[in-house]
């Protein structure tokens, strides 16, 4: 099962130790039990820079996460834009181009975006990390 990390929890999620709600997410990952699908093309390429990139790098190399270029969602992207309530159409098109059910945000816009079906979504989002923890 694959998770995107909204680039507003990014820093929890590589914090060392992560921080308290992300480290059910991290040990998820680490544990091989789940993977981050990311990008680094489009707003990602503003978003997921230095650190968090070489991580994401390392994790992708580990086979914990897989890189989706920006061909695959970029048109969605743009359909997305000004549809939405928050900011992030490329986290929504990553999402519906990749099949991801699951996002680990903090963002109140982006949530209710994934959970507004009119948008066609239809994603489930996990809303407290802790539930990561037991059953992947």
């Amino acid at each position: 099962m694959c998770i995107i990390v909204d680039a507003n929890r990014m820093g929890a999620f590589l914090a060392d130790p992560p921080e308290e709600d992300a480290a059910p997410v991290r040990r998820w990952i680490d544990t091989g039990r789940g993977s981050v699908v990311y990008s680094t093309g489009g707003k990602f390429e503003k978003e997921i820079q230095g650190r968090a990139r070489q991580r994401l790098l390392r994790y992708s190399q580990a086979g914990r996460a897989r890189f989706v270029p920006e061909d695959r969602f970029i048109d969605d992207q743009n359909t997305l834009e000004g549809q939405i309530r928050s900011d992030d159409p490329h986290v929504l098109a990553l999402a519906r181009a990749t099949g991801v059910r699951l996002l680990y945000t903090g963002d109140t816009d982006l949530i209710a975006d994934f959970k507004d079906k009119a948008l066609g979504v239809g994603l489930t989002l996990i809303r407290h990390a802790a539930r990561l923890q037991g059953n992947a």
